[in-house]
């Protein structure tokens, strides 16, 4: 009897810093949890298997992309899905 194995999905969000005026992009494999408005609960930036550096607005369509794929292949994953 063969086992079937799911695929996980690992979430990402995007996070502004109002001091430093720089985002963030954390993903996270632990995501599991709503609040009652609907959005996803998140672990400590420390719990989460990856967290990008600083990166500015105007760069923000380039260094998503690189993110992400760096992302990818850190997590050996393909399924990173923006909540």
């Amino acid at each position: 009897m063969s086992k079937v194995y799911t695929a996980n999905t690992a979430k990402a969000k995007i996070v502004y810093n109002k001091e430093k005026e720089v985002y963030t992009i954390i993903c996270a494999f632990n995501v599991t949890e709503q609040t009652d408005k609907g959005a996803w609960k998140f672990p400590t930036r420390a719990k989460c298997d990856f967290v990008s550096g600083d990166f500015v607005w105007e760069t923000i369509q380039k260094d998503k992309e690189r993110i992400i794929s760096t992302a990818k292949q850190t997590m050996r994953t393909d399924n990173i899905e923006f909540v």
